[in-house]
C-alpha cells in the first residue's frame, strides 16, 4: 500500500489590500494572520496600542515617557534598528523603522513591548496579576513607495503635534494645502 505525500498548507489567502499589514485589529478577522511582513529595504510602520486599564495616567505621564523613550534608544541600538520617527500619544505609539535584517527587527519590537510591560507593570515583583498592557499585537505595515512613505511620515508628525496641541481635525491629512503640510515640520 502505498503511501500518501504529506499535505502542504498554503498560506492564508490575503486581500491584496493587506499583504503588507500585519497585526492590530486586523488578527480578529483572517486579514491580519499570515506570516508577518518585514523588509530589510522598506521603512516599516508600527503602531503599540495600550489597553487603558492597564497603564492609568497614559503613554505621555512624565515617568512612562521617559521608560518609553530609554527603552526605545536602548533596543534600537542593540538590534541595529534606526528609529526615523516617533510619537507617543496617550493610548499608543507610532514608530518609523529601518532595519537591515529580518531578525533584528523582529527581536526589537518583541523586546520592546516586552521590556516595556514588564517594566510598567512591575512584572518582576508581581508575577501576572492585573490586566495585560498591550490591547493587540503590534500592527506593522511595510511602506512600499516614496509617496506612501511622505504620507506615513507626515500623519506620524501630525499625531505628535495634535498631542502637544495642534486641534484636531476630521479630515486631517487630506484637507491640509502644500502651505500647511509645510508647517507640520516647522
Amino acid at each position: 500500500m502505498k503511501l500518501s505525500s504529506q499535505q502542504t498548507f498554503s498560506a492564508l489567502q490575503v486581500h491584496w489590500q493587506y499583504r503588507y499589514c500585519h497585526g492590530g485589529a486586523l488578527r480578529k478577522s483572517s486579514r491580519g494572520r499570515g506570516v508577518r511582513p518585514l523588509s530589510s529595504k522598506d521603512p516599516l510602520h508600527l503602531v503599540f496600542k495600550v489597553n487603558k486599564s492597564a497603564v492609568k495616567r497614559g503613554l505621555r505621564h512624565p515617568r512612562t515617557f521617559a521608560l518609553i523613550n530609554m527603552l526605545l534608544k536602548k533596543y534600537s541600538f542593540k538590534f541595529f534598528v534606526r528609529v526615523e520617527q516617533a510619537s507617543v500619544q496617550n493610548d499608543h505609539i507610532h514608530l518609523l523603522v529601518r532595519a537591515h535584517r529580518r531578525t533584528s527587527l523582529q527581536s526589537f519590537f518583541r523586546v520592546l513591548a516586552g521590556q516595556f510591560a514588564q517594566v510598567l507593570t512591575d512584572t518582576f515583583s508581581r508575577k501576572g496579576e492585573g490586566p495585560k498592557v498591550w490591547k493587540y499585537r503590534p500592527f506593522s505595515r511595510v511602506i512600499r513607495g516614496y509617496k506612501p512613505y511622505l504620507v506615513v511620515r507626515d500623519y506620524i508628525q501630525l499625531n505628535e503635534l495634535e498631542v502637544l496641541g495642534r486641534p484636531y481635525s476630521k479630515s486631517r491629512l487630506r484637507g491640509l494645502t502644500q502651505e500647511q503640510m509645510r508647517e507640520l515640520w516647522i
